[in-house]
């Protein structure tokens, strides 16, 4: 589903808000799962870690008593230890998931400034052409500087969006 390309082609100004509306929405979603995926991650690989270190750092004093088979369990926790701390600090999960909650936070801003000047079309007036480009603007620049999705949850937000009505209705404005 990724891969599958539209073409967005709006008759006017309604359906290009609708357009940025319901991509603005996806993205938030799509931050908002990736924030929590990776805050899961952080405590999963963590805390783990956490108890592993605690271990061998208690059982180094027995050791010293102990015969060969503590002394070897001991190592091999040690070098478990070792591998969840470095990949732990390698997979960033903390920061990657306060990138993606603050991308998702800036998504859910452009959602209410999209919704009231939807709201303002719908009360009649008309947008000038610098308020649809500094919403354009807006856009652009909150996705240039977003971090990339993960593929599966970029397809689970899709799919899940996929059953929408409204979503089903709005995929009409695109050319196939």
């Amino acid at each position: 589903m990724a891969d599958e390309k539209r073409v967005f082609s709006p008759t006017g100004v309604d359906e290009l808000l609708n357009g940025w509306l319901i991509h603005a929405h996806k993205s938030r979603d799509r931050h908002d799962e990736a924030a929590r995926i990776y805050a899961k991650g952080q405590f999963s690989l963590g805390i783990p870690s956490l108890i592993v270190s605690t271990i061998v750092g208690t059982s180094v004093f027995s050791t010293f008593a102990a015969d060969g088979k503590i002394q070897w369990w001991v190592g091999a926790l040690s070098l478990a230890a070792a591998v969840m701390v470095a990949l732990q600090t390698f997979m960033d999960f903390a920061g990657r998931s306060d990138k993606h909650r603050s991308c998702a936070v800036k998504y859910k801003s452009a959602i209410r400034c999209l919704e009231q000047l939807k709201v303002r079309r719908g009360d009649g007036e008309t947008l000038s052409k610098d308020e649809v480009d500094d919403v354009r603007s807006s856009l652009d620049t909150l996705e240039d500087a977003a971090p990339v999705v993960m593929p599966s949850i970029f397809d689970k937000i899709e799919k899940k969006y996929q059953d929408m009505k409204y979503v089903q209705d709005a995929i009409g404005l695109y050319a196939k």
